[in-house]
């Protein structure tokens, strides 16, 4: 099919003197190009579908296709987590409360290892030069307001949605 298509191309490009036979021959080839186009999708398609199917299931190339081609959807919720006692979480709210105690637990000096004391210095000390003043409750408060949600966490690995939900960031 590919040669007749070069030869049907050759053959309207070399066609000049005549308008009407060059015409023609352009019809021709394109018309022969596209069905040779549309027939290297499908056989590529074909070719993908047999070899996604011939795969087993442990083959992760199978669960990508069937997700790409919109076969399977993956509507997976976290419900349960297991609770530092060893058993599960029984509903969204109270996953989602074990989440936060996690990511934001509570400050206990006694339990600091050095790099958290240096830490903690670092951020008591007050700022060095006379321009700088603390940040207030309220500042912090709008900064964290104003993220967006569902944006990939900073340094800290810390999505916006914890720092929102956060227990310290609520009025009083």
């Amino acid at each position: 099919m590919r040669k007749t298509r070069n030869a049907l191309r050759t053959k309207y490009q070399r066609t000049r003197d005549h308008a009407e036979q060059r015409e023609k021959n352009k019809a021709t080839y394109l018309d022969k190009k596209s069905k040779y186009a549309a027939k290297i999708k499908r056989e590529i398609t074909k070719s993908w579908k047999e070899y996604c199917n011939l795969t087993t299931e442990a083959n992760p190339w199978n669960a990508v296709y069937r997700l790409v081609a919109g076969k399977k959807k993956n509507n997976i919720q976290i419900t349960t987590l297991r609770k530092p006692d060893g058993s599960l979480t029984k509903d969204t709210k109270e996953t989602l409360r074990l989440m936060l105690e996690y990511f934001t637990p509570e400050h206990n000096e006694l339990e600091d290892n050095n790099y958290h004391k240096q830490v903690r210095d670092k951020t008591t000390r007050p700022p060095n030069t006379p321009d700088d003043c603390e940040f207030t409750v309220e500042e912090i408060r709008r900064v964290i307001e104003g993220m967006d949600n569902k944006k990939a966490p900073g340094e800290d690995g810390i999505p916006a949605e914890i720092f929102k939900h956060s227990k310290y960031l609520k009025k009083a």
